[in-house]
This record gives C-alpha cells, sequence and structure tokens, in this order.
C-alpha cells in the first residue's frame, strides 16, 4: 500500500510541477512560489528521493566464479529467455560442454508476468529470487563464468525502452543481482564491455543495453486481422534513439580499441527485416548508424549474438565498407520455446542460413585460432545439435 502511494504522490508531484512554476504580476504577494528548477520534471525525478530513502535488502545471484583476463578463449555458450518457473536441467547440460564462460543476454527472469505498479517492482525481485533458489542454476554458477544484459521482461515491462518510469530502480535491482562492475554502476544503463585473452588472442565482448536509452516503438495503425509477425513498424525519426548518445559515444571507444576478434551482444535482433517484433529494424537509420561504424572503424572481425525471439537462427548480412560478411547468431529460448521444430516457413528471410528453430535451445560458439575460425552450433537444451556454420572472420 506505501509504494501505491508513493506512486500515486509522484504523480502529484510531477502534475504540480506543470501548474506551480511561475506565478504572473497579478499574483498574491503571499502565494509561495516554487521554482521550475527546483520542482520534479518527471515521474523519474519525483520517485528519486523515495528510492535514495529505501533500505531494502535486493536479490542476489548465487555464487559465481570469475573469468580469468588473460584466458585463452576457446569455447563460450550464450542464451536468453530463461522462466524460472520451467526445468532448469539445461544448465547440466550446458555445462557439461565445458564452455569457459556464458552469456545471459537477456529475459533472464519473467519478473514482469504479475500486474503491479508498485515502484520497487517486487514482482521482478520474485522472480530473480525463484531464480536463485534453482539448484541446477547455482551449481552452473559456481562452475562457469557468467555475464549479462537484460531485455523486456527482467527490465521490468514488455516491450518496454526508456519511457519506463521505473528503470532507474530495474538498473538497481539487475546491477546487484549481478554484482556489475562498478563502471557499470557509476553510469545510467547496464551495457559493459571485457577484452580477455593475450596479444594475438584477444576476444572483446561487447554487451549492449538496448532499453534503458531507446525511443518508443511505432506501432501500426489497428487492422481487423492482425498481422502474423508482429505490431511495430519502422520508426524513422531521425531523433530517435536505440542506443542513447552516451553508449552510442562508448561504442565508438571500444570498438577502437585492440582485439583479434569481437562478439557484438544484442538483446534484440540486428539484421533482420523480415518480422514486425522488437529489433534493430525498428529503428533502421539506427541500425544504419551502427553499419556505419562498423566500417568506419575497420570492424571486419565482429559476430552478432542476439535472443529475444523464443526461436533461434543464424543471418549474415554484406554490410558497405566491410571486407568480409557480418554474421549474426541468435539464440532463444533456453526453457521457454513457443513451439518446435523449423518455423522458416512462417517467416521468410533472404539474410537467414537456415532454419527459424522454436525448440528449446542454447548457442555454442568455438573458436579456432590456427584455422582462425569461428564455428556457431545450435544446440537443444538435451545437448543435440540442430544447426551449425563455421565462418572465416578474422
Amino acid at each position: 500500500m506505501r509504494q501505491k502511494i508513493v506512486w500515486v504522490l509522484a504523480l502529484s508531484m510531477l502534475s504540480l510541477s506543470g501548474c506551480a512554476t511561475y506565478i504572473g504580476s497579478t499574483g498574491s504577494a503571499a502565494a509561495p512560489t516554487v521554482s521550475k528548477a527546483s520542482a520534479p520534471q518527471t515521474a523519474l525525478e519525483a520517485l528519486r528521493p523515495y528510492y535514495a530513502g529505501l533500505n531494502e535488502a535486493l536479490p542476489v545471484a548465487p555464487a559465481g566464479v570469475s573469468l580469468p583476463l588473460d584466458s585463452v578463449i576457446t569455447r563460450f555458450a550464450f542464451g536468453s529467455c530463461v522462466n524460472e518457473n520451467r526445468d532448469m536441467d539445461f544448465w547440466n547440460v550446458i555445462a557439461a560442454e565445458k564452455p569457459q564462460a556464458f552469456f545471459l543476454i537477456g529475459d533472464n527472469v519473467y519478473g514482469d508476468t504479475e500486474t503491479n505498479h508498485a515502484a520497487t517492482i517486487p514482482s521482478l525481485q520474485a522472480s530473480y529470487r525463484k531464480l536463485s533458489s534453482r539448484q541446477q542454476f547455482a551449481d552452473f554458477r559456481k562452475n562457469v563464468p557468467m555475464m549479462a544484459t537484460w531485455d523486456d521482461h527482467d527490465y521490468g515491462a514488455n516491450d518496454a525502452g526508456g519511457s519506463f518510469t521505473f528503470k532507474e530502480y530495474a538498473e538497481k535491482i539487475f546491477e546487484n543481482y549481478w554484482g556489475s562492475a562498478d563502471q557499470v554502476r557509476s553510469r545510467p544503463g547496464v551495457y559493459e564491455s571485457r577484452i580477455v585473452g593475450p596479444e594475438g588472442k584477444r576476444v572483446q565482448f561487447i554487451l549492449l543495453d538496448t532499453r534503458f536509452f531507446r525511443s518508443d516503438l511505432a506501432r501500426m495503425r489497428y487492422q481487423k486481422e492482425r498481422p502474423p509477425l508482429g505490431p511495430y513498424i519502422p520508426n524513422v525519426d531521425p531523433a530517435a534513439t536505440m542506443l542513447g548518445d552516451a553508449q552510442w559515444q562508448w561504442l565508438e571507444a571500444e570498438l577502437a580499441r585492440p582485439a583479434d576478434l569481437r562478439f557484438i551482444i544484442s538483446s534484440v535482433q540486428v539484421i533482420t527485416s523480415a518480422h514486425g517484433y522488437e529489433s534493430w529494424y525498428n529503428f533502421p537509420k539506427q541500425r544504419e548508424k551502427l553499419y556505419a561504424l562498423l566500417a568506419a572503424k575497420n570492424v571486419n572481425n565482429a559476430v552478432l549474438l542476439s535472443g529475444d525471439r523464443h526461436a533461434a537462427a543464424m543471418y549474415r548480412e554484406n554490410v558497405p565498407g566491410l571486407s568480409r560478411p557480418l554474421y549474426e547468431f541468435t539464440s532463444s529460448s533456453l526453457n521457454f520455446a513457443f513451439g518446435d521444430g523449423d518455423n522458416g516457413a512462417r517467416e521468410p528471410d533472404p539474410a537467414r542460413l537456415g532454419g527459424f528453430w522454436a525448440s528449446e535451445n542454447f548457442g555454442q560458439v568455438d573458436i579456432d585460432w590456427t584455422a582462425r575460425t569461428v564455428t556457431m552450433t545450435l544446440k537443444k537444451s538435451d545437448g543435440s545439435r540442430i544447426e551449425q556454420q563455421k565462418i572465416g572472420t578474422f
């Protein structure tokens, strides 16, 4: 009840801030004035004093192990879309493949499934606590180093972006749970980068934040029969952003750092234009900006990793200015599939290399430093192989 009262007060403060900032010459001399500079201008600003006064115990992930920065990476795995209430045996299967690291790249819990408008997002916190209680996850954490970024369901609201009212507390919950580095905690958003390995075998992992700063999605007008492949259309507003100015500047600087191989991790798909669900295609000018940045920095050694779709696939795009094709590997979901088998006929896509697999799955990436190749293998949750693609990227 207290949280609901605080939220009502926040909205009231926001409303009042627009009507109590100026009193004209005919106003009473005794009437109090409120300066525009001191009044909260948004619900986010109004909530900050409340958040600052909180002293609650936030959820924390089970104890994990760190990835030594001098490791020569030859195998890692990744995945997305983990429902904390469903079967967790896939963790044991992935551990058996002996990856040196695992990347959770969004929808790491489903914390927005309960209807509530509390400023502390208790349903998200409850989902994280449930995940921590699952023994397979705790055992995995003891043996395999992990890194994470978020997507909408562990951000706090379905398809949400930068206008999500509770995003600052969602960030605090995320950073507390995953034990984010001080550098991440010091700035808005949860993006980060890490370079692992000695010179000549340096792998850069860039984890983007496609939620905290993202502009609102453009939605198609009502149609009697809803299209089968999503409700969103491209937002072509030149001011619309996917990453926000600060993160774009950070990404440019990261791509200038020396690395022999790079993996750019986006929670939503980048290359495909074949559907109207969430993806970089929602913001085509931003996707063009990403491609142009890769070309300007001569980044011919990058592979994109993505999730979100509750299906998996591999893609290839010839980006102007790059000497090699750009590849993307989508893996989703780990234990929350929306179908089974190859659904490629439902979503024709000339950029896709093989099937569009709705089975529960995870992605495995093997690096051969002698042959200078990367092998992307899509596996079912039982470890059996679905599809494989070998590429030379560096």
